[in-house]
């Protein structure tokens, strides 16, 4: 995540004092991490 705040924050600096951009949009999607049920199943015998 710090590399994205980083990111970010190094655009907002790019785009601070010039005029020419209008507007700029971000879209981050973060993904869950996929459960591995196999290793959560608990053998009941």
């Amino acid at each position: 995540m710090k590399e994205i705040e980083k990111a970010l924050q190094d655009l907002a600096d790019a785009v601070k004092n010039n005029d020419t951009v209008e507007k700029v949009q971000v879209a981050i999607t973060i993904k869950k991490p996929k459960s591995n049920k196999a290793s959560t199943k608990t053998d009941n015998k």
